[in-house]
């Protein structure tokens, strides 16, 4: 099939980096969650770990999610006790440590055990971020700057594209798989050297009786909405956070006893699985088996890699402004209609070409655009997939209820990522037809159960669930100077 698709296919590609002679027949396999695209197809690294088996290619792939699994409770351990910057720094740390024994790895064995600490440090980030994030911003752009977390990964995709594809194409010793592990330490260093320079969360210290240094953190960060507003989100943070004192212990157990906070946790765990199995992970993880189902060779499939992944970082930064103009409800709704779309004509197309001896290589595109089409749609659904399950949780549990929220995105991660290398070669790209119905599933679960937060603050939010404790000076000015704390606190229904 890559023959006679070769020459219009590839016209408008870079010539292969290998001079003839030098192997570039590599088997295709999955990449490594969690580390550059396309690891597993250097020939170096084949041959350094005397081609490993499929167990232990396994191993590999999974011990990232793994760690991260574990590590997102980290947000819960150590975000909560000492302070969302400490979780920062920590993770980082962690991080660095396992990328260190990643590239110096001498053995699988020491690849795994890299790999899991560095899942065990980029779970704990990804959970503590959306947390930071969602409790600094001011409601008007909360959306725009929760929404810079999915810009950090699109841009991390994109160089880890960009460091396999350059280490691929000037290197030929074992630099081409240790280079690209080495550039995962640079960003984490940064933000080592960075990250106490960062305020901390006022809603943190109010929580911590430092409201001294919370009220300075407020008005450096949303003066220019006008101190009366900073003086209200003030007030109203203190307010909430004495009232929940009072009334709540939020240990692990109670979460699931209360039903109002039951019910959140439902919805932003439910959140990552339906994203998790929009088919992303499928995309992004086996791109070279599919580019290689496609007709493409290994160095083809690295440049539209790149290119994917190029888009997806334009795509996202065009998209989150869009957060809070149109909210997270119509984003979600319509971006998964979207991905939908573009996987059901990717499926149709694949099913009445592929396999052919001269297979349309007009077909054979728009099915790789199908791809940048359903990115598309990603972008927003994955961003919002951060964004709200730190904004649907309440101040009391959000770092305990962020912490499973990311761990079920990388439980979900991790089935997909077995399951569809699997899928893939038993029925080929049909295994689209089952992402598109679960894209249709989470529209409907979006429409029925999902509320909207757009330009709420995170107090406010509470009052979507029956949370209420206070009157809320930013909404209810004159209630909050009268009112005491109301005496009906949840509504005690037995719902979810």
């Amino acid at each position: 099939m890559a023959e006679a698709a070769g020459p219009p296919l590839r016209s408008a590609l870079p010539p292969p980096p290998h001079p003839p002679g030098q192997p570039e027949e590599v088997q295709l396999t999955a990449p490594l969650m969690g580390t550059p695209h396309f690891l597993l197809v250097s020939p170096t690294f084949l041959s350094y770990f005397d081609n490993p088996s499929s167990a232990k290619t396994g191993g590999i792939v999974s011990s990232f999610s793994a760690g991260a699994t574990v590590g997102a409770f980290g947000c819960a351990l150590i975000a909560d006790r000492f302070g969302r910057i400490w979780g920062f720094f920590t993770g980082a740390c962690v991080v660095i440590l396992g990328c260190a024994l990643q590239t110096g790895a001498v053995n699988i064995a020491m690849l795994i055990v890299g790999r899991t600490i560095t899942g065990l440090g980029a779970g704990q980030l990804t959970a503590v971020l959306p947390v930071y994030l969602s409790e600094v911003a001011p409601p008007s752009i909360r959306g725009m700057l929760g929404g810079l977390q999915m810009v950090g990964i699109m841009g991390a995709i994109f160089i880890a594209s960009a460091a396999s594809y350059a280490f691929e194409t000037y290197y030929t010793n074992n630099w081409m798989w240790r280079g690209p592990l080495f550039v995962q330490v640079i960003p984490c260093s940064i933000l080592v050297c960075i990250v106490f320079f960062l305020p901390e969360s006022p809603r943190w210290l109010v929580s911590k009786g430092r409201e001294d240094q919370a009220m300075k953190v407020l008005t450096r960060l949303h003066s220019n909405q006008g101190m009366d507003f900073v003086r209200g989100e003030f007030q109203e943070i203190k307010d909430q956070v004495e009232a929940e004192k009072v009334e709540y212990k939020p240990g692990w157990a109670e979460i699931f006893k209360r039903p109002s906070w039951r019910k959140r946790i439902i919805l932003v765990c439910l959140l990552q699985w339906t994203v998790q199995f929009s088919g992303i992970n499928c995309i992004q993880y086996y791109t070279a088996t599919i580019y290689e189902n496609l007709g493409f060779s290994t160095h083809e499939s690295l440049t539209l890699s790149l290119i994917y992944a190029g888009l997806g970082l334009v795509f996202t930064c065009c998209i989150i402004p869009f957060i809070d103009k149109f909210g997270r409800r119509p984003l979600l709704i319509g971006c998964t209609a979207l991905m939908s779309a573009a996987l059901l004509v990717q499926a149709v197309l694949s099913q009445h070409y592929n396999g052919q001896a001269n297979p349309n290589p007009n077909a054979l595109r728009a099915q790789v655009a199908m791809f940048y089409v359903f990115d598309i749609g990603f972008v927003a659904t994955g961003a919002l997939a951060w964004l709200i399950p730190a904004e649907l949780l309440p101040l009391s549990i959000r770092g305990k209820g962020n912490s499973l929220s990311v761990a079920h995105n990388n439980i979900a991660g991790l089935v997909v990522a077995q399951f569809a290398p699997v899928a893939l070669d038993a029925v080929g790209f049909k295994i689209f037809y089952l992402f598109v119905a679960c894209d249709l599933a989470s529209i409907v679960l979006y429409v029925l159960f999902y509320p909207e937060t757009k330009k709420l603050t995170l107090e406010q939010i509470d009052v979507l669930f029956g949370d209420q404790l206070v009157p809320h000076v930013l909404a209810e000015p004159q209630a909050a100077k009268n009112e005491s704390v109301r005496e009906e606190h949840f509504k005690e229904d037995g719902s979810v």
